[in-house]
């Protein structure tokens, strides 16, 4: 199927149609899953079997081409996956995992970033980061990512050739390391891609549209976005760190032109997508290299399902292909 851009604007595409698999995927998650994230969403301080998503992935058989080693971080530890052939050397991949800041880790996802690392032949650090239910706030998550960034640098890989991906929770760390890394001093990332981001956790502004659009997405009912947010509320240590977690919403024009490429991809009928079309429109106005990519009708994080859904592997193929750009363009890549 071909390219299709919005009309007049040619920072977003949109896939053409919806497969019969996505469409069954999509129910069975209204079904089976939503329920379980709406009560969750009425009992967010209950003690939740949050391990058990990473138990159970463990279960799931690899995806071969690649090879994984354990790397060990100042506060967590990391799991390298690179290639068993093709290796391109002098470039990285940091994966920073969603899961609301509450479950996931680098095996829930391993399938996912084996995929990618396979595609474009670049190796890839995914950080288990400290999370809420390990009773650690954001700030302390963001700080373990750049942990992460800060070791690929330190193994002589240049700033400017690693890109940090992230899906949902991972996409808002993954935005954030790029904005910290340039404040810290430490430089510019290469690239960022974002499956399904959160971006301002705070839920306000999300949760203003008309009712029937809210209930479009088939995955979250609008109070988990309430009960997250009370939840990292809770964490922090006040409201000026509360604050902080939201300064991505208010970059300015210099800034948002300053990012390097970033692509986002997600679903059409996702409770998040106001976020990414709200700051690849303000990167946009602002001159910024944003792009959004939207599928319809898929759940959030659609790509961890590329087993089953043909759309999850056009996706794949395409956030390759923007990280094999991304590198292409600051010289790790011969072209």
């Amino acid at each position: 199927m071909g390219d299709r851009t919005v009309k007049g604007d040619p920072t977003v595409w949109t896939y053409p149609g919806q497969s019969a698999r996505a469409r069954l995927v999509a129910t069975a998650a209204r079904f089976f899953v939503r329920p379980v994230i709406g009560a969750w969403a009425r009992a967010p301080f209950a003690p939740w079997p949050y391990s058990l998503l990473e138990f159970f992935a463990a279960l799931l058989p690899p995806v071969g081409g690649v090879r994984r080693t354990r790397v060990d971080l100042a506060h967590c530890v990391a799991e390298r996956t690179v290639p068993r052939t093709s290796e391109l050397t002098g470039s990285a991949i940091l994966y920073l995992h969603g899961g609301a800041f509450l479950v996931g880790g680098v095996k829930s996802h391993r399938r996912l970033v084996s995929r990618i690392v396979r595609t474009t032949g670049v190796p890839a650090l995914a950080v288990a980061y400290r999370q809420l239910s390990d009773g650690a706030p954001v700030s302390t998550s963001l700080s373990d990512c750049m942990d992460g960034l800060n070791s690929l640098v330190a193994s002589g890989i240049p700033i400017d050739r690693i890109v940090v991906v992230g899906d949902s929770a991972g996409g808002y760390l993954a935005l954030n390391v790029a904005l910290e890394a340039r404040r810290s001093g430490l430089g510019m990332v290469g690239g960022i891609g974002a499956m399904s981001p959160i971006i301002d956790l705070d839920p306000a502004s999300k949760l203003a549209g008309p009712s029937p659009d809210l209930d479009r997405d088939a995955l979250f009912p609008p109070r988990a976005l309430n009960a997250m947010w009370a939840s990292i509320q809770r964490a922090e240590d006040g409201p000026d760190e509360c604050a902080r977690l939201r300064e991505i919403i208010g970059l300015t024009s210099t800034e948002l032109a300053a990012l390097p490429p970033l692509l986002i991809q997600a679903g059409s009928d996702e409770i998040l997508l106001p976020d990414a079309k709200a700051l690849v429109a303000y990167s946009a106005a602002a001159g910024g290299a944003a792009r959004l990519e939207i599928y319809p009708g898929q759940v959030h994080v659609f790509q961890a399902a590329a087993d089953v859904v043909p759309e999850g592997k056009v996706a794949i193929n395409r956030m390759s292909a923007h990280i094999a750009e991304v590198l292409d363009r600051s010289g790790s890549i011969a072209a």
